[in-house]
């Protein structure tokens, strides 16, 4: 999926929900965990492996979600994702286009990331 094809599919998805809705919040962060949990460790890995540097990626995601832009930060994560030709989950694409879902992804996003971001430095120190 192309940028633009994620654009226009959220676009999509947006324009036919009508009514918010309300969810179950504990639902809700488990399945942002999971959907994080399948993907954000190999994203990370893929940036390492094709010399990104991580740690202003990680300076940036960090800035985003603590200025609560947690659109931008999904939508980072998707273009570092097209960057690498990595494919994210189908569910990240769903859930990121729902605006009360938004936020859980990516407090799971953040979360992940930072702990596999420490787990690399620690790797990187003992070699």
């Amino acid at each position: 999926m192309t940028t633009g094809e994620y654009v226009q599919f959220v676009s999509e998805v947006k324009g036919e929900a009508h009514l918010p809705q309300a969810i179950d919040k504990i639902a809700a962060n488990e399945a942002a965990q999971l959907i994080s949990g399948s993907f954000t460790y190999l994203l990370l890995e893929s940036l390492w492996m094709n010399d990104f540097d991580v740690e202003v990626i990680t300076q940036h995601l960090e800035a985003l979600y603590d200025s609560e832009n947690h659109y931008a930060l999904i939508y980072f994560v998707f273009i570092l994702a097209n960057a690498v030709a990595f494919t994210v989950p189908a569910k990240f694409t769903e859930m990121s286009a729902t605006d009360t879902l938004v936020p859980y992804l990516s407090a799971a996003i953040i979360e992940d990331w930072l702990e596999y971001h420490a787990t690399y430095e620690v790797a990187e120190a003992e070699y």
